[in-house]
C-alpha cells in the first residue's frame, strides 16, 4: 500500500468516523483477535504510534458536534490498546484544550489504566470510557486473554467507580468453550458494578482459525441472544448482542440507560417508537437521529398490545438515553428506491451479506413495494475468502462476489447492486481489488448503495 494510501485512511479515519487512532501496538495476545485470522490477501495497515505533531494536525479534522472516539477502528488500520501511547495525556490534552465540550470515548482494555489517567479524566468532563473487560473470573481472563492480564480487572473497576466516571463494558463470548451458564454468570456480575452498557460481541472465525475456536454460529447465536433478552428483561443495565440479526424496519428500543431522560419518562426494553413529535418515522437511525436532534421530544409507544405517550426531558442534541440497532439513513433508503425505480426495465440482482438478507429483502419486498421476483432477485452472498463464521458485509470482497457470479450463471440480470460499505474511497475492497473490475470482467452494470 502507497503511502499516501495510508495518509488517506488516517484522514478518513478522523474526518469520516471521527476517530483518532492512536497505535497499533497491543498490550495482551486474545485467542478471538480477528488480526490473527485473515488472509494473506487481505490489505491491512499496521501504523505503530501516531507522531504527536501529527496528531495534533489531525485533531484540528475532528468534529466538534459528534463524540470523537479513540481506539475504535472504522478503516484498515488496525487498532490496538490507545493507552500504550506514550504522549497519550498529552495528546487527550490537546483534544481538550481545542474542543471544552465535546464528549470524548475511549475504547481500552484498562489494565493500563494509572493514578495519572485517572487524575486526568476527573479534571475534565464528558470523557467515557469503553472497558473491554470480557471476562470477570482471573482464570478465565488469563485463558482468553493471555497471562499478562495482570491485577485482578476488579481492581481497575472500583478505582474508576470510586471516581464516579461513565463507563461502559463489553465482552467477546465464548460459550462453546466455556459453556452458557458460565458466560450469564460473567453477565450478571458485570451488570452489578454499573456500567452505562454491556455489549456483547459473538466470535468470528475465519478459515485460518484454530479447529478449538470454530463453532456452529447459528446455534450459539440464537442461545446467547435468549439468555441476554431474559437478563434484560430482568435487569436494569442494556445487555446489547453485536452484530444485530435485523429482519424489518421496526423501531424497537434495546435498551434504556439507567437515570436518562428515557429512563426518567419510563420509557422500557422492547418499546416500539411509533411518532416522533406526531411525524411518522422510518428507519432506526432516522428515529435515533430526530430524538436526538430535538428538545423535549413528544414520543408515541407501542408497548405490548397498547400505545403510550412521552415526554423526554432533554436539550438540543443531548443524548436521550435511547439504544437501538443500527440500519439505514433515511437517505440512503430513498437512494436505493430511486436506483430500482429508474431502471424497472432492467433485470436487477441485488446482492447483501448472509447477516443483512433478510433485512433487504424485508426493505424491497415489504417496504419499498417492489413485489417481481423475475425483475428483482435479492440474494445472500457467503464469504468464500474468509468463510468461517464472516457473514457482515463489510467483510465481503470481490472474490465472494465473482464465486457466487460462477456458481448461479442461470441467474440472467442487467444491473448488480452492491453494498458501498464492501469499497472504500479508492473504490477497493479489502483485498484491494475495485468494484469496476466487476464491470469488465461480467460486462455488466454495477451500482453500489
Amino acid at each position: 500500500m502507497q503511502k499516501n494510501q495510508r495518509e488517506y485512511y488516517l484522514y478518513k479515519s478522523v474526518q469520516e468516523d471521527n476517530i483518532l487512532p492512536l497505535t497499533s501496538k497491543c498490550n495482551l495476545s486474545c485467542i478471538f483477535c480477528s488480526h490473527k485470522q485473515n488472509p494473506p490477501e487481505v490489505e491491512i495497515i499496521r501504523m505503530g504510534d501516531l507522531g504527536f505533531n501529527k496528531a495534533v494536525e489531525l485533531i484540528d479534522f475532528l468534529n466538534p458536534d459528534k463524540p470523537i472516539v479513540i481506539g475504535e477502528s472504522a478503516t484498515k488500520i488496525i487498532e490496538g490498546e490507545p493507552l500504550l501511547h506514550p504522549n497519550k495525556i498529552k495528546i487527550l490534552k490537546a483534544i481538550r484544550k481545542k474542543y471544552e465540550n465535546t464528549e470524548i470515548k475511549i475504547t481500552t482494555n484498562g489494565l493500563l489504566i494509572d493514578q495519572k489517567f485517572i487524575n486526568f479524566i476527573k479534571n475534565n468532563k464528558k470523557i467515557t470510557l469503553n472497558i473491554s473487560v470480557n471476562y470477570i473470573e482471573d482464570s478465565l481472563r488469563k485463558e482468553v486473554m493471555g497471562k499478562q492480564v495482570g491485577p485482578p480487572i476488579l481492581d481497575i473497576i472500583n478505582k474508576i467507580r470510586q471516581n464516579g466516571f461513565d463507563y461502559h463494558f463489553s465482552t467477546v463470548a465464548l460459550p462453546h468453550l466455556f459453556g452458557y451458564e458460565k458466560i450469564k454468570k460473567e453477565l450478571i456480575k458485570m451488570a452489578e458494578y454499573d456500567p452505562l452498557t454491556i455489549r456483547v460481541f459473538m466470535p468470528g472465525f475465519t478459515k485460518y482459525t484454530s479447529e478449538k475456536l470454530k463453532f456452529n454460529h447459528r446455534k450459539v447465536y440464537d442461545k446467547l441472544a435468549a439468555i441476554i433478552h431474559k437478563l434484560n428483561l430482568l435487569n436494569e443495565v442494556p445487555i446489547i448482542i453485536e452484530p444485530p440479526r435485523l429482519q424489518n424496519l421496526n423501531k424497537i428500543i434495546i435498551g434504556v440507560i439507567k437515570k436518562s431522560p428515557a429512563d426518567k419518562a419510563g420509557l422500557k426494553y422492547l418499546d416500539e417508537i411509533i411518532e416522533v413529535n406526531n411525524r411518522v418515522t422510518i428507519s432506526r437511525v432516522e428515529t435515533f437521529n430526530l430524538i436526538k436532534s430535538l428538545k423535549n421530544p413528544l414520543l408515541k409507544l407501542k408497548r405490548g398490545h397498547s400505545e403510550i405517550k412521552k415526554v423526554l426531558n432533554k436539550g438540543v442534541g443531548k443524548s436521550s438515553g435511547i439504544i437501538m440497532n443500527f440500519d439505514l439513513p433515511l437517505e440512503k433508503i430513498n437512494e436505493l428506491d430511486r436506483l430500482l425505480s429508474v431502471n424497472q426495465d432492467k433485470r436487477i440482482l441485488i446482492l447483501s451479506s448472509e447477516l443483512g438478507y433478510q433485512f433487504m429483502k424485508y426493505l424491497v419486498r415489504k417496504y419499498l413495494d417492489y413485489q417481481s421476483k423475475e425483475k428483482i432477485k435479492i440474494k445472500g452472498v457467503k464469504n468464500s475468502l474468509m468463510k468461517g463464521s464472516i457473514i457482515s458485509a463489510g467483510l465481503i470482497t470481490n472474490c465472494d462476489v465473482e464465486q457466487f457470479l460462477k456458481n448461479n450463471i442461470d441467474t440472467s440480470f442487467d444491473l448488480l447492486i452492491l453494498p458501498a460499505i464492501m469499497y472504500d474511497i479508492f473504490n477497493n475492497d479489502l483485498c484491494g481489488e475495485s468494484y469496476k473490475n466487476l464491470k469488465e470482467k461480467f460486462n455488466i452494470q454495477v451500482e453500489i448503495i
